[in-house]
């Protein structure tokens, strides 16, 4: 009965072992790479310093190759989208507005880490941050990125990242902004997909007009 408990406990070993699979930064981007663009709902939550107040917003997210949307929709609707040289506004009526950010590091720098991870580049993220990543066990895992460049350093103080890793499937979590002034914006994700085109609509939020 005992050499039964035994191979039963073994065979659970390595079950577990083969749905967590040991992580590394690499095999997260790559993972994560291998999604064309990501979809889903997320919350934001930015704390402020000094104060009890915790600022809350909610919407949809589009990851891409093209960029990042964030679609709020409380409490005010709204769109911001990041590319590598815009950040575009647009309003609940339709109404763009548009921000040239190719000299802006911050922008650069948030929009080029996301697009780097989703993108499988980890070359770019060494070169522009210290990178930090911590195999949390059960697939969890951190990427800590410290900014390099001082312009975003006196903004930035780290970019946090999150998520989990099961059967080759990698969902990224959490992403949190530890601002210089103390300051801190969480977005918290759900419900991603992973279409392999995104539809027409989607795909206007990241055109300059």
């Amino acid at each position: 009965m005992k050499k039964i408990v035994t191979l039963i406990s073994l065979m659970m070993i390595a079950f577990t072992a083969n749905v967590f699979a040991q992580v590394n930064l690499e095999s997260v981007c790559s993972m994560l790479s291998k999604h064309p663009n990501t979809t889903g709902n997320f919350n934001q939550e930015k704390t402020l310093k000094n104060s009890s107040r915790t600022l809350k917003s909610n919407g949809s997210f589009i990851f891409s190759m093209d960029g990042i949307m964030w679609k709020t929709e409380k409490p005010f609707p709204s769109t911001l989208t990041i590319t590598k040289n815009s950040m575009i506004q647009t309003s609940a009526s339709g109404k763009k507005s548009v921000t040239d950010v190719s000299k802006n590091e911050v922008f650069k720098s948030v929009s080029s880490t996301l697009i780097s991870v989703f993108s499988n580049d980890t070359e770019v993220l060494k070169k522009n941050f210290i990178v930090d990543f911590k195999d949390e066990g059960q697939g969890n895992w951190k990427i800590v990125l410290i900014p390099r460049d001082a312009t975003v350093a006196v903004m930035v103080s780290s970019i946090d990242l999150s998520g989990v890793t099961k059967n080759s499937n990698c969902d990224l979590m959490s992403i949190v902004m530890n601002e210089k002034s103390g300051e801190k914006i969480t977005y918290t994700f759900s419900n991603q997909k992973y279409p392999k085109e995104l539809s027409a609509d989607e795909k206007a939020n990241f055109i300059v007009k």
